[in-house]
């Protein structure tokens, strides 16, 4: 019996372990009120909304491939000002892109091209937001992408970083 339950349970497991074998995994942190300083501020939140998790996957491949996925962000224990988890609420994923070199046309200063924005709903305090990579001529180069996911009010919920252990 218990091999019969090993043998299931790999079953079902291999397929998301395969998966996540390739992939790049970045913990997005809590973004904070800015602080005009020059003396420090006191830390807030940017945003009334919290999270228990944000997961940028990315392939571990080296080059950019066209029409592939680019990332997949994972959402989870998305919360309200009040602790309840979040059902209904449209967020935004926001891709910040710096300085792009496109061969045989030339380099485009950052600011130059929009910011991408996609907008995805949060059910039962989750996501799942895949994205795709818009096709583009071989050899371009984006420089400082971030990437930042915006709450339905429009402020700051996450961002690339880095945090120490509480």
């Amino acid at each position: 019996m218990a091999i019969r339950i090993a043998a299931v349970l790999v079953l079902v497991l291999l397929p998301k372990l395969a998966l996540a074998a390739g992939l790049n995994r970045n913990y997005l942190v809590p973004s904070f009120r800015t602080c005009a300083g020059p003396a420090a501020c006191p830390p807030q939140h940017d945003s009334s909304f919290t999270f228990e998790s944000a997961v940028l996957k990315t392939p571990a491949s080296r080059f950019l491939r066209s029409g592939k996925t680019a990332f997949t962000l994972e959402l989870k224990g998305v919360r309200d000002a009040a602790g309840n988890l979040v059902s209904g609420a449209q967020f935004t994923v926001v891709l910040a892109t710096g300085q792009i070199t496109v061969p045989g046309i030339g380099t485009f200063p950052p600011g130059a091209i929009p910011d991408t924005r996609i907008t995805f709903v949060v059910e039962r305090g989750r996501a799942n937001v895949p994205y795709k990579t818009p096709e583009v001529p071989h050899g371009t180069v984006v420089e400082g992408a971030g990437v930042t996911i915006l709450d339905p009010e429009g402020r700051r919920l996450a961002t690339i970083g880095s945090q120490a252990a509480p």
